[in-house]
């Protein structure tokens, strides 16, 4: 954190709200509550200096203490996220497309862009088929997930430029999710590649979660880079992996 982002330039840049909007991207899907010797370690900041800038963020009303005096997101980092997914052009580009794609299959369509080494959804339709809120739990507007375990993460990773691509696999931290979840890296890979081989449409086979099955295909800009995925979700009871080949990938 004692590094200047811009070497050439270091006067341009506040360490301080470096530091501080660092420690909002610390929460996630998988670490919600944080202690102040959590976000340290993932800082590398001192006690003293991380307990200063969470009282800050706190008075700022970006975070709050629970009952045990651990921090968690509050409600205005959602206002400030809701402000920037609004003012994303492939967002509203894609949403009729996705309402479309809900109303076909009554299933939960999202679209989904890459966070760090999270996949966040930026836009979500939800479905109302049998089965669907069940998997759909705890899962929306705004929910970041790790890209490896996730139909649209790995999307998304298999059509990024190959030194991207490996700088990415190379800090991300595999954490069985499922019995299914891939936790190797050389695992990743191979499945990168068979997604590759099968035109870039990625399959999610209860990697993220029992019972839940998914399906995604990235959206790219002109020059080829991907932008961002979509994905639908569907109950694994209702769908195979070969079914979901079968019926929801477009002939």
């Amino acid at each position: 954190m004692s590094k200047p982002l811009d070497p050439e330039h270091p006067g341009r840049f506040s360490s301080s709200l470096v530091a501080g909007l660092a420690m909002l991207t610390c929460f996630t899907a998988e670490h919600p509550v944080l202690g102040i010797a959590d976000m340290a370690e993932v800082l590398d900041l001192g006690r003293s200096t991380t307990h200063r800038y969470a009282t800050t963020l706190v008075t700022l009303g970006y975070l709050e203490q629970n009952s045990s005096r651990k921090y968690r997101l509050s409600s205005r980092v959602s206002d400030v996220g809701l402000s920037m997914l609004d003012s994303m052009a492939i967002r509203s580009v894609a949403r009729e497309h996705l309402r479309e794609l809900r109303a076909r299959t009554g299933r939960t369509a999202s679209l989904g862009v890459l966070w760090g080494t999270e996949v966040v959804y930026i836009d979500r339709w939800q479905g109302s088929r049998q089965g669907q809120y069940a998997i759909d739990d705890g899962i929306g507007l705004g929910t970041r997930l790790p890209v490896y375990c996730t139909a649209a993460g790995k999307a998304l990773l298999t059509r990024m430029p190959a030194a991207e691509q490996q700088d990415l696999i190379t800090r991300l931290r595999l954490t069985r999710c499922t019995p299914t979840t891939i936790t190797t890296k050389a695992a990743l890979r191979t499945e990168l590649e068979r997604i590759a081989a099968d035109g870039g449409v990625a399959v999610e086979d209860e990697e993220l979660s029992a019972g839940r099955r998914a399906i995604a295909a990235v959206v790219v800009e002109a020059e080829g880079r991907p932008v961002a995925a979509v994905e639908l979700a569907v109950p694994a009871e209702a769908y195979t992996r070969r079914s979901c080949w079968r019926n929801l990938v477009p002939k």
